[in-house]
């Protein structure tokens, strides 16, 4: 074990190793002694350039703000100390204070002509978090301990009530709300005070490296150091069990089972979903509940297996637009008849313009007759849901879609059927590679969300090519009619449907069974 570290070399505690040490002590030691530089996802980028657009509307409601300029966090600390006293503005902007071993950060501080504080911490979400609480009594605990005192805690959020009224201006007022969390944040001071203590010792403790991994390997967030203990893990560590909870998770590794290979399937005390899990891993086979089937079967034809891509950002783009609300891009169809005629049919857009009216005609059209819908996840019909707020000139269309029965095949799928590569949850590309073989093409350019933010952005670049939009347009076209193929691949297999009877006796592979796709509906773009 190291020795503790000592005054002269005591680490500065920041938020980042707060929220680290919540989140696992491993994961605190490693964060400190070997940081790993994060590659940063798209979506990630995207939410950092908007906390930053956030952060400026925000202080730009504060009068007589004044920006605290520095080199590093010491510089930082000094100015913030500078500008306190001498009493010329009103706010300060990214103040900095340093205290006892803690560093913190702030996004707005005003001083009140007694010489108190209020802090302000400007989040992207809709609604108040318990970590934003725990971040900000980090914060006024370091900040008293400074020699200053706190009168006010705010969290400014997004409202969740705001409507865009389309372009790319947004007002503070309106798009802002301010939530008084100042008794919250006091009552946690304590804990978090004594939270503090107890990491800061940690981080002289090697022996954390020895601890197993856990569901908090993946809760709240991906552990940047998860594929370095992954490497330790067993083939089938205990984390992957479904239903896991805290206490039974810290049960059996004080009974030193970290394998789900070594755990009892009969155990007193294990939920449905966990012994068929651990059935499926034992015996190294598929398990699949008959109500799987039957559920299956029980459906209304013509069969529409929709897949729809969307965009979700926490700035609304167009008008009628909520924070955080999705904007549907593109979708895929495959409708499949009781006579087993097969049609394809889908829409995207690659354009800069509002893709909802379009979308929603275009789909509208195609599922309006008769039938059910079959999706992944019925999440995706969200998108379309709240489209009857944001999108009143096109009701007809989306009522058209609302009013068809459908079937979540996620969720299904979750409760009755069970595979040792599928354990604690179910996406559709790992579904239909261990079910039915089937992976997406190898050249496909559009493969998550990530690779289809990107491909938006560009196609929404000032002056783009035609030609480019066309090429996007066609990506995300394959990347929707690859998904809707899937579900009926899943479909096909565990339905058993007599209507797949003959054609599954006679399918090679090499051959194409369903008919072409047809060109789905561009927006006409102008270089």
């Amino acid at each position: 074990m190291k020795t503790k570290p000592t005054a002269k070399d005591q680490p500065r505690f920041d938020k980042r190793l707060f929220e680290a040490g919540h989140q696992c002590l491993k994961r605190l030691y490693l964060d400190y002694h070997l940081p790993r530089d994060e590659s940063e996802s798209e979506s990630r980028r995207t939410m950092s350039e908007t906390g930053k657009q956030l952060l400026q509307l925000a202080r730009s409601a504060f009068a007589r703000g004044t920006e605290v300029e520095g080199k590093n966090a010491a510089a930082l600390a000094k100015k913030t100390q500078e500008l306190l006293a001498a009493n010329t503005t009103a706010a300060l902007f990214g103040a900095v204070f340093v205290a006892d071993g803690c560093e913190v950060s702030t996004d707005i501080l005003v001083r009140h002509k007694d010489g108190s504080l209020d802090i302000f911490e400007v989040k992207s979400g809709t609604k108040v978090k318990g970590r934003y609480l725990t971040d900000l009594a980090l914060q006024v605990m370091t900040i008293e301990r400074a020699g200053h005192s706190v009168r006010g805690v705010f969290v400014l959020h997004l409202a969740k009530t705001y409507k865009h009224a389309g372009g790319s201006e947004y007002t503070p007022t309106g798009l802002i709300k301010s939530a008084d969390v100042s008794e919250r944040v006091r009552r946690l001071a304590p804990r978090v005070a004594d939270e503090v203590q107890r990491f800061m010792r940690q981080l002289g403790d090697d022996s954390v490296l020895e601890l197993p991994t856990g569901t908090f390997c993946t809760s709240p967030f991906p552990c940047p150091h998860l594929a370095q203990c992954h490497e330790k893990e067993p083939d089938l560590p205990l984390r992957l069990l479904p239903d896991l909870t805290h206490e039974l998770e810290n049960e059996l590794h004080e009974e030193g089972i970290v394998d789900l290979a070594h755990l009892d399937l009969n155990r007193q005390g294990l939920t449905f979903r966990q012994r068929r899990a651990l059935q499926s891993v034992q015996e190294g086979s598929t398990v699949v509940e008959p109500f799987v089937k039957e559920e299956l079967l029980q459906v209304e034809f013509p069969l529409h297996f929709l897949s729809i891509a969307t965009i979700t950002e926490p700035l609304p783009r167009f008008a009628g637009q909520k924070p955080w609300q999705p904007t549907p891009y593109a979708w895929a169809c495959e409708t499949l008849t009781e006579t087993g005629k097969l049609t394809q049919a889908g829409f995207a857009w690659a354009d800069k313009e509002d893709p909802r009216p379009e979308f929603i005609r275009t789909l509208g059209k195609q599922v309006a007759s008769t039938g059910m819908l079959i999706l992944w996840n019925a999440d995706e019909l969200e998108c379309v849901r709240l489209l009857l707020d944001s999108l009143p000139t096109e009701k007809q269309s989306i009522r058209a879609v609302l009013v068809r029965p459908h079937l979540d095949m996620q969720r299904l799928l979750e409760s009755g059927l069970f595979h040792p590569q599928m354990l604690t949850e179910h996406d559709l590309e790992t579904t239909a590679r261990v079910l039915v073989g089937k992976e997406r093409a190898a050249d496909q350019e559009i493969i998550d969300e990530d690779s289809m933010r990107r491909a938006l952005q560009k196609a929404a670049t000032p002056r783009v090519r035609s030609a480019t939009k066309e090429k996007i347009g066609k990506d995300l076209q394959n990347y929707v009619g690859n998904k809707a193929e899937m579900l009926l691949a899943i479909y096909r297999r565990l339905s058993g449907h007599p209507l797949f009877a003959a054609e599954i006796a006679v399918e090679q592979p090499q051959k194409k069974t369903a008919a072409p796709r047809k060109q789905l509906p561009l927006k006409p773009v102008e270089d």
